[in-house]
């Protein structure tokens, strides 16, 4: 075997050794490319639930804002009604008023 001979088999053991580092460092790289897919997934699916979390949130406040309304609608009504009652049941006072002087005055003449 000549000195050629010899620099061959040293490139082919330089190019094997060279191929197998490239080989071990792309296998070290790909649980960290795979860990950084699931990070994004999950940073992903974290940001879509918030989002959701938020609009139900929204939701929530809108319809506790529309019963607050109705609420306060109903007593409005209320408060009239019994006002309109409070009047109803004054002038029926006084009518009853008038009745009774009436009577007072006719048994005044009997």
């Amino acid at each position: 075997m000549g000195p050629e001979r010899n620099r061959e088999i040293q490139q082919e053991k330089q190019r094997r050794a060279n191929a197998q580092a490239a080989a071990n460092k792309e296998r070290q790289r790909q649980p960290a490319n795979k860990k950084a897919r699931q990070d994004k997934l999950d940073a992903e699916a974290s940001a879509d639930k918030k989002r959701d979390q938020s609009y139900e949130d929204e939701l929530r406040s809108l319809e506790i804002q529309k019963q607050k309304l109705a609420l306060a609608k109903e007593e409005a009504r209320v408060k009239r009604e019994n006002e309109f009652i409070d009047q109803e049941l004054k002038h029926k006072a006084a009518q009853t008023d008038v009745v009774q002087s009436e009577a007072d005055a006719n048994q005044k003449y009997d």
